[in-house]
């Protein structure tokens, strides 16, 4: 896994296309400024999708609906190796509603990275957190100002879902209840 060649397919290619795309804002004055784009690669998409996913328990099958593709080349993917496994080990720990066995989960997220099964729950994430970017972004966004304020907005309801401040007593429950 991380070795080889990953392509975004059809409607997925669109998406992702969309998100590395570049877009201009426009000034007060009406004037242009240059173009700016959410995300520079597809390798960012990459990185960043499988754990948009994850944390809005959304996956998706792959989409062959159209010959569309982009890709995240091997290189790109093997130095950058470390983030990839970290966010892979990271969902396969996590992910309690597909593995609610505890030494099973550290099995497959320590062990288990070429289990094809296990690839393929993964890369449902990637393509979940896709489609979850593009909607939060630009979903009924017509104009450059509205991918902004979707944009904003998909980051404060992400902060304020995901960032609240850490209670000192339910982390040592939790310390307490995983040394059980």
């Amino acid at each position: 896994m991380f070795d080889k060649e990953y392509s975004f397919k059809g409607k997925h290619a669109d998406m992702v296309e969309k998100l590395t795309g570049s877009f201009s804002i426009a000034n007060a004055d009406g004037t242009t400024q240059n173009k700016h784009k959410l995300f520079e690669r597809n390798y960012d998409v990459y990185l960043l999708a499988p754990i948009i996913g994850f944390l809005y328990r959304r996956t998706a099958e792959a989409d062959t609906s159209s010959s569309n593709n982009t890709k995240v080349f091997a290189d790109i993917q093997m130095k950058n190796i470390d983030d990839l496994k970290f966010n892979y080990r990271l969902i396969m720990l996590l992910d309690t509603n597909n593995e609610p066995n505890a030494e099973a989960r550290i099995e497959k997220a320590f062990r288990g990275i070429e289990n094809k099964e296990d690839e393929a729950l993964y890369d449902k994430y990637v393509l979940g957190g896709v489609e979850v970017l593009h909607e939060k972004i630009f979903a009924k966004a017509n104009t450059t100002e509205d991918i902004i304020n979707k944009l904003y907005d998909f980051l404060e309801e992400f902060n304020d879902r995901y960032n609240d401040e850490i209670d000192m007593e339910r982390v040592l429950e939790l310390a307490r209840k995983s040394s059980l």
